[in-house]
């Protein structure tokens, strides 16, 4: 499951925030633009209530701003709402500072500076 959620009175340079439930725990990611791509950090906790907790503490998100997003596919960044990977990932040869993005059903080379 992942959702995301603007920030309503940004009082950071934070206006967007992800959260992403997975195997290893619910991530917490926080974005300095409203348009797609990394995130500038992370969090981790237990449970989605208590990252839910954690962004109306610390920015303000009510529980009900939440909109969901597509789920995760196999091997794409998690903090990306595009299936975004790094290439070589799925032969398990990762190429690190490379990236791909799916394009008509095509994986395709991808520059997120170009984004």
């Amino acid at each position: 499951m992942r959702q995301i959620a603007r920030v309503p009175q940004p009082a950071s340079h934070v206006v967007r925030l992800m959260i992403h439930d997975c195997d290893d725990g619910v991530y917490l990611f926080g974005f300095d633009t409203l348009t797609d791509g990394r995130g500038l950090w992370d969090q981790r906790h237990e449970t989605v209530a208590a990252a839910e907790a954690a962004a109306q503490r610390e920015y303000g998100v009510a529980p009900g701003s939440w909109q969901p997003i597509a789920d995760l596919q196999a091997h794409c960044q998690q903090d990306w709402i595009a299936p975004v990977r790094t290439k070589g990932s799925p032969e398990g040869q990762p190429q690190y500072g490379r990236l791909e993005t799916l394009v008509n059903n095509e994986w395709v080379d991808f520059h997120p500076e170009q984004f």
